[in-house]
């Protein structure tokens, strides 16, 4: 995930053995495997991938091709599974997207896409201090490797086509998602979800450990109901968010959401290892990387066999599910004060917001106004915060 600048940040947050995967025969859809997810983070963030960035993210790239492979997905770009990110003036190469697809059954669908998607660079070794990225953002690619599989795999092919996708270079201003907007191999128009992860592994602050955090619907409201479908009887807590939450694009989301394209956005949110040497693999929750995913696999196979996908609705909804997120993590928050060294200042505006948002919750409804102001009060928190 790219990392905050200046007052960027609320909620600041806000497959394992696939290196060369066997394709058995085909089943019905198997759910994405916590084994796999697990030795798949073990991988990419080990010393071998270098933090994925240079010679570690050539080699990342080449990981993902034979993962492809294996699976025999199709190449997205004109025969090949990766997408040379080229610099406009020099023509240097700077890094490369690595993309395939699963082409839809349905004659009258087939041509409309779905994209699953995770960043695979991340900070490299640094004056000889190795950056593992586990959590950012291995945790997603591994996400997005084990949906593959899981629809590959499945009985049942899906009526539209699904993209699978890793970006290089978001760490560098979300360089890889624009240049694939710019460059894009389908028509931006007939994409009808765009889905990206970043940091599904953990929680945010520490804390906040049965959460996912979800933001986009609000450009799509109709996709609340597959979420949360998708996550009925899931080990894990959806928090729909807008993604106004963040001051600034946070992740590969971004150059989509500026065409329009209807997007999700999944996150636990940032922790005190993030951008660490310390966002190691062995301080990931793998169950609930593992529920995640599946969850993701369940929209997934909505959007791709439903009649119709929720349009892009330039007028965002803000439920008053929002507040209850955020309520629940004021609370998380002041429960562990002390772990996070939170100051008076900090005690009292949570405080404070918290006893103004349990009268919202209780109400049933939250005004313009007061949605301003728990933005503004949760961005003050989580800049002190982290």
């Amino acid at each position: 995930m790219v990392r905050r600048i200046g007052t960027i940040g609320f909620l600041g947050f806000l497959l394992a053995g696939l290196a060369a995967p066997t394709a058995p025969a085909r089943a019905e859809v198997p759910e994405p495997d916590e084994a796999r997810l697990k030795a798949e983070v073990f991988t990419l963030a080990s010393p071998e991938f270098r933090g994925r960035r240079g010679e570690g993210g050539r080699k990342a790239s080449e990981h993902l091709v034979e993962a492809f492979r294996g699976l025999k997905l199709e190449p997205l770009f004109d025969g090949a599974y990766t997408q040379p990110i080229v610099e406009g003036t020099t023509g240097e190469v700077l890094g490369r997207n690595v993309g395939a697809k699963l082409v839809g059954a349905d004659p009258a669908l087939r041509h409309e896409w779905i994209i699953v998607s995770a960043h695979f660079d991340h900070l490299g070794v640094r004056r000889g201090v190795l950056f593992p990225g586990a959590d950012d953002n291995a945790s997603g690619v591994a996400m997005m490797l084990e949906v593959a599989r899981s629809l590959a795999l499945s009985a049942e092919p899906p009526r539209r086509s699904i993209i699978f996708l890793g970006f290089d270079l978001e760490e560098v201003g979300l360089y890889g998602s624009r240049y694939f907007v710019e460059h894009a191999p389908v028509s931006l128009d007939r994409v009808r979800l765009f889905i990206t992860a970043d940091m599904i592994g953990r929680a945010l602050g520490g804390v906040c450990r049965s959460y996912v955090f979800v933001m986009g619907s609000e450009h799509a409201p109709g996709l609340r109901p597959w979420i949360a479908a998708a996550a009925e009887r899931r080990p894990v807590t959806v928090g729909i968010l807008g993604s106004d939450m963040l001051l600034l694009d946070r992740s590969d989301y971004g150059p989509f959401r500026a065409r329009k394209v209807p997007y999700l956005f999944f996150s636990t949110g940032e922790h005190p290892q993030y951008h660490t040497p310390g966002d190691t693999p062995e301080t990931l929750d793998y169950p609930k990387l593992a529920a995640i995913s599946r969850v993701i696999l369940g929209v997934v196979r909505r959007a791709a066999s439903a009649e119709s996908v929720p349009k892009w609705n330039p007028v965002p909804d803000h439920p008053l599910s929002e507040a209850v997120t955020v309520r629940d993590v004021f609370r998380a928050l002041l429960e562990h004060r002390d772990g996070l060294k939170l100051g008076s200042p900090q005690t009292f505006l949570l405080n404070n917001t918290l006893r103004k948002l349990e009268a919202i919750v209780a109400r049933g409804s939250i005004t313009p106004g007061e949605r301003a102001g728990m933005l503004n009060a949760a961005r003050l928190v989580m800049i002190a915060v982290f």
